[in-house]
């Protein structure tokens, strides 16, 4: 429009001199071809603004997309903790396992221990804060994708935590988020999934930690699909669930089955990566009486190992139902584990592993990086759970797990050894021999073991704003399972013994929490959330070898009891 103003006024300007010099004729003409030059640039200059809208108008469109997108497609939630825990820790007399010495009478090797008496341990402050953000994307009718961020920190601790004798202490993927660690955030959930006519597809790190019924204490929603008693840590992996609604069932009942990976044996996985080298421990064979320290380290040959393999099914019914004027829910959860090619410890990092850095002393003081030596055999799982919640203010709940190992004759690499000559009498082994160590499966290498457990509570809310909470747990002297972290001091529903929690917990505003609680923990044998342990003593059962009350011979100390407060401010959002 413009340009248009401008040729106008230079043919206002120019008509007089043309009138003067050329005769009408002339004169009409060039007023014709000026219009249409006019007529020309006119087309071109609306062109140009035609585009000019056009392009406007899709600036403005997909500015609207990605807002849409923004907003609308990503929804954000999440919730923050931070916690004060209290905590006194007693230990039982044992014997601490020291190494071999050379026996002058025979000239094989000799244990040598140490008495250790009873030790009280007190940790009276301890802060932590813990960030989870889970995030919702929207893809279309049938797709979204579900993730949880988590930061979950000790004020002033170390990034990898210092080893106890709890598997948790042993920093890994199956821990990320589930135990104080950083300050960084770590992905604990991360899935694609899918809507098909037939079922429900999930792809990715699965949703696989604080399952039922850990949502009764925490007085919110279920928040994953396997039971706390079964899996309380973080799977990769894929799971497809059938809508059994469809053919009759009560509405939202699921039939599902799942696959994931516990351990990643290498870059094209199943035992085809080259045989890799590992510090496992002291060969004693040069130790003796006058000279202990004369013990060589141990490096063995690792692999070829082959992937630990997760292969999962499970049916999750939920019902409602009036008796009399009171609308009740319930939920029965069945649930059927098989772990595969299962191995002593996954690749992972930790400070004072209990590889000792002179015989006879403490762990290495720097962190160290550990790894599977062994496949240790298969195991199969089958947890139940009934959850009844009567009206708006009593809910109550009864789980149970049973396992069974099948042990292929392996054992863990990590331990001490000797090199028997080979003039040895009958009856002697001869060459490079593992005399003691983590041992194998659910602590026998060569036999099938079983081991139980089971865990129960109740919760009270009179009211909107409060609530009571009472539970137990027992697991028999061998239970096992991947609950390596459940957001406690340490892990309760792997203990071997009983545990007893109350706590309460009072919603003082919208959305936030306050949390005051006890636990007590009474372990009764060694190796608490560990599936793997030595064999039985000389002479001994493999229960009275390790109970904690009969002064077992240890590599490392195991508490008896543990006694902690907590106090806790939550903040959903």
């Amino acid at each position: 429009m413009k340009s248009t103003r401008i040729m106008l006024v230079l043919a206002a300007a120019l008509a007089p001199m043309v009138l003067s010099a050329q005769s009408n004729e002339d004169l009409q003409k060039q007023i014709e071809g000026l219009k249409k030059q006019l007529q020309v640039i006119q087309e071109k200059t609306d062109a140009a603004q035609e585009k000019a809208e056009a392009a406007k108008g899709l600036d403005g469109r997909l500015s609207r997309v990605e807002r849409k997108m923004g907003a609308g497609n990503v929804q954000w939630g999440g919730e923050l903790m931070t916690r004060f825990d209290s905590t006194q820790w007693n230990i039982k007399p044992y014997q601490q396992f020291l190494g071999f010495v050379q026996n002058p009478a025979t000239g094989g090797p000799m244990p040598v221990a140490q008495q250790v008496g009873s030790q009280d341990l007190t940790n009276s402050v301890q802060w932590s804060t813990r960030l989870r953000l889970n995030m919702g994307i929207h893809i279309n009718d049938h797709a979204q994708i579900m993730g949880r961020l988590v930061m979950y920190k000790i004020h002033g601790g170390a990034d990898v935590p210092t080893f106890n004798g709890s598997p948790n202490t042993v920093y890994s993927s199956f821990v990320t988020g589930q135990v104080p660690s950083t300050d960084v955030l770590r992905v604990e959930r991360a899935s694609l999934v899918y809507h098909f006519p037939l079922g429900i597809l999930s792809i990715g790190r699965q949703n696989t930690t604080d399952g039922p019924p850990f949502e009764v204490r925490e007085g919110g929603e279920r928040q994953a699909t396997p039971q706390a008693l079964a899996v309380n840590a973080t799977i990769d992996g894929m799971g497809w669930k059938f809508e059994l609604s469809k053919i009759g069932l009560p509405e939202n009942t699921l039939l599902g089955i799942c696959y994931g990976v516990g351990y990643e044996s290498g870059f094209g996985g199943g035992g085809l990566v080259k045989t890799n080298s590992a510090p496992v421990g002291f060969n004693f064979t040069n130790a003796t009486v006058a000279n202990p320290a004369a013990a060589t380290l141990q490096v063995n040959s690792i692999g070829p190992l082959k992937d630990t393999t997760v292969l999962g099914a499970m049916f999750d019914m939920p019902l409602l139902f009036a008796v009399g004027d009171s609308v009740q829910s319930a939920n029965f959860y069945l649930g059927y584990n098989r772990f595969g090619n299962m191995t002593d410890i996954p690749f992972g990092s930790t400070v004072n592993f209990p590889v000792p850095s002179a015989p006879g002393m403490g762990g290495m003081p720097s962190t160290q990086y550990v790894t599977a030596t062994n496949n240790l055999g298969d195991m199969d799982q089958w947890t139940m759970t009934w959850k009844h919640k009567i009206g708006d203010q009593f809910t109550y709940f009864v789980s149970a797990g049973y396992l069974k190992s099948h042990p292929n004759g392996k054992s863990s690499q990590y331990g001490a050894y000797w090199t028997f000559p080979s003039t040895m009498p009958a009856g002697y082994p001869t060459g490079l021999t593992q005399l003691s160590g983590f041992g194998g499966l659910m602590g026998d290498a060569n036999h099938s073991e079983t081991a139980s457990a089971y865990y129960t509570g109740v919760r009270y809310d009179p009211t909107e704003k409060i609530g009571f909470g009472l539970e137990f747990n027992h697991g028999s002297p061998r239970w096992f399972t991947y609950t390596p972290a459940t957001g406690e001091y340490t892990d309760k529903l792997g203990a071997r013994g009983d545990v007893w929690e109350g706590y309460t917990q009072w919603r003082f505003a919208k959305n936030a929490d306050l949390r005051f609680g006890y636990i007590h923990y009474a372990y009764t044998h060694a190796f608490s959330g560990w599936q793997i342990g030595p064999g039985a003593m000389p002479g001994q059962s493999w229960e009275d070898s390790y109970n904690l009350s009969k002064n077992p011979m240890l590599q490392y100390s195991f508490p008896s009891t543990v006694k902690n407060f907590y106090a806790a401010i939550e903040v959903k959002f």
